[in-house]
């Protein structure tokens, strides 16, 4: 009844109204149809779409929100939040709502939804006020998307970057990652240690005014640049980088360099790894130094060896020709010049021989005071530079070659006098120190002496202080570069360090340290300064002619019957043939190193096989064997270092003969 009633009064008014009924009921065709189209539309939409009323009842929802709530479209239309929502998401949807109707203005927002199944759900929400014909506010138009599945994947991004951010944090290079204006754009922990700054003012600022302290680019100084690198070509680069830190000190960093691109492929920036080697770098430069000292020591031995065994010629020949001069006449006196004189070639040989393994100190334990004093007055003989001693009052002893310990010490006052171009005073200062784990110094825990020897010259430059223990190098115009070296390769045989502290300006200081001994001091033997001559037969083997004629004519001025060998299984069979025929030999002399042939050290053993009681002497310019040092071990009863003269000769045959042969 009631539709047939609706079309008859429809029908009913046409004929009155005219054509401006039919067009009215036309328009309102339209509006149906274009509302329904609306409403088919907004149902498809998946975002949820919902209308209120000033009074915040529902009057429309679309199909979304019928799904995301749950509920029918009958369910909901009607209703207010108060009676959909819970309590904490009420309070924010109503006062939202408040907010679009008072202020008459959109609002966007995002929400966080509990479902009724647990679900947590996020939503972002637009709410827009709906204006009546007459400007007022009639209602509120929202629309709602999930965002949950955007928000995890934030969240989980977040997670990502912390657990990132927290494993930069913990490890020790540096890291920081730089834009294309050489921009600190991030930076980790480590970083921020190295350069001691925080990193809210770190980030903005250019790489090298940070890493560096300068205004420019590393590359414009010179160095290479790993970021620069990354940057220009887009690949990998690692680079090293010296410069100093804000108190001073040279610090060398290694930089690893990565591009970083965007989504397109192009370059935007790039991430450095920034690794302090100063440590490592001193290492290697210490590695590099000994096995210069290596190298240079091979050379050098081979040198000593032979111009020990030529300097033998000349010392026999001179001490020979002594013994055919008058003490007092001129002769004489000339060729004790000469002798003093090649007595300075011997110091060359010695130096050299330091740099060698055949250098290898032999040891006794010594008391210190006397051959510091020694070695301090004698460089400083002749100068104007004066010196001071402070030293405990009982300095422990150490286990040292006297003449090595003399000539180091001696070489470091040298180069402080030159430092002081003859003016000033050394202080030398003699310590008992006990080293431990906390002391910061490259040495075992223990007792140890320490002889701090310091002037107040000039300084060494910084670039130089790596280079001053280097065989050769030298910064004087009459320098030969060995002095320093010498004492460095000294000092390490006896197991000690040299720490240098140098200041342009205001002088250097050298710091020796030796390990202390639990041995007692032995006494000095004085030098006896008579010739012992004797009777006896002696057997000379080496390898040099002219050692063995200048030999056998010393042995024969003292006395002694001369046989001759040239190599060690020459002397064996001569040897055991003696002891044979009943003229066994008293004494034999083997030269250590022979070349292409059996050598001293391996000859003793025969021979000791042959006769446990030999009497033998050890004699060598050059060897890469402890045996000089430690001959007794090895079954000799005596060394004798080329080269000598004809009083050390008798003195050391007259030690090992006594008077029986006499």
């Amino acid at each position: 009844m009631g539709d047939s009633s609706d079309d008859r009064q429809t029908t009913d008014i046409l004929p009155d109204n005219g054509k401006k009924s039919r067009d009215s009921l036309a328009e309102i065709d339209a509006l149906r149809e274009l509302n329904s189209r609306l409403q088919t539309l907004i149902s498809a939409i998946p975002d949820l779409v919902f209308f209120k009323d000033t009074e915040g009842r529902h009057i429309f929802v679309n199909k979304a929100m019928e799904v995301f709530t749950g509920l029918s479209r009958e369910e909901i239309i009607g209703k207010t939040d108060a009676d959909l929502l819970p309590p904490d998401l009420l309070e924010i949807c109503s006062k939202s709502d408040r907010e679009v109707v008072e202020n008459r203005r959109t609002l966007r927002f995002e929400e966080l939804y509990n479902r009724s199944d647990g679900e947590k759900v996020y939503l972002d929400t637009v709410k827009v006020p709906v204006f009546d014909s007459l400007g007022n506010v009639g209602g509120i138009v929202a629309i709602s998307r999930d965002i949950t599945r955007r928000k995890k994947t934030e969240e989980d991004l977040r997670a990502s970057r912390e657990f990132v951010r927290s494993i930069l944090d913990t490890v020790d290079e540096g890291f920081i990652v730089v834009d294309g204006d050489y921009r600190i754009i991030s930076a980790n922990s480590a970083y921020c240690r190295q350069v001691n700054m925080g990193l809210e003012d770190i980030i903005g600022r250019h790489c090298y005014e940070v890493s560096h302290l300068s205004e420019r680019p590393c590359y414009e100084t010179g160095e290479d640049c790993a970021v620069r690198h990354s940057l220009e070509k887009g690949e990998p680069s690692v680079s090293v980088h010296k410069h100093q830190d804000k108190v001073g000190n040279t610090v060398y960093v290694e930089t690893k360099a990565y591009p970083l691109r965007d989504a397109s492929g192009r370059i935007t920036s790039s991430i450095e790894i920034i690794n302090n080697i100063t440590e490592k770098h001193l290492l290697e430069e210490r590695v590099l130094r000994a096995q210069k000292l290596e190298a240079i020591g091979l050379l050098a031995g081979g040198i000593a060896h032979d111009f020990n065994n030529l300097l033998q010629g000349v010392f026999g020949n001179i001490s020979l020709a002594k013994t055919l001069s008058e003490r007092d006449g001129k002769i004489y006196q000339l060729l004790e010049a000469a002798e003093k004189a090649l007595e300075f070639s011997k110091k060359l040989t010695q130096q050299l021989l330091t740099f060698s393994k055949g250098g290898e100190p032999a040891k006794r334990a010594i008391s210190l005071p006397s051959v510091i004093q020694g070695a301090v007055r004698f460089a400083l003989s002749g100068s104007n530079v004066s010196y001071k001693f402070s030293m405990d009052a009982h300095l422990w002893p150490v286990e040292a070659d006297e003449i090595q310990l003399g000539q180091a010490i001696n070489n470091i006052v040298l180069n402080a006098s030159d430092a002081m171009q003859g003016r000033g005073t050394v202080d030398i200062n003699v310590n008992n120190l006990l080293v431990d784990e906390k002391s910061g110094l490259p040495l075992k825990p223990g007792r140890y002496v320490m002889i701090a020897i310091e002037d107040t010259g000039s300084g060494i430059p910084e670039q130089h202080v790596s280079r001053i223990f280097d065989p050769y190098f030298t910064t004087k115009e009459k320098g030969k570069g060995l002095g320093l070296a010498t004492s460095y390769s000294i000092i390490k045989r006896h197991n000690g360090i040299i720490d240098v502290k140098s200041q342009l300006g205001v002088g250097s200081k050298f710091s020796i340290y030796l390990p202390a001994s639990e041995k007692s001091p032995e006494p000095k033997e004085k030098q006896r300064k008579v010739l012992f001559t004797g009777k006896g037969r002696i057997l000379v083997m080496d390898d040099e002619e002219l050692v063995r004629v200048v030999t056998g004519r010393m042995l024969e001025n003292l006395g002694y019957e001369v046989d001759f060998a040239e190599k060690g299984e020459e002397a064996i069979d001569k040897y055991s043939d003696a002891l044979r025929s009943g003229k066994p030999f008293d004494a034999v002399i083997l030269d250590l190193t022979v070349r292409g042939g059996m050598g001293g050290g391996d000859a003793i053993k025969e021979m000791i096989a042959i006769n446990p009681h030999i009497r033998a002497i050890v004699s060598s310019g050059y060897s890469d064997d402890p045996i000089m040092a430690n001959y007794s071990e090895y079954g000799f009863k005596g060394t004798m270092a080329k080269p000598y003269n004809l009083q050390s000769l008798s003195s050391k045959l007259h030690e090992l003969l006594g008077d029986e042969n006499r």
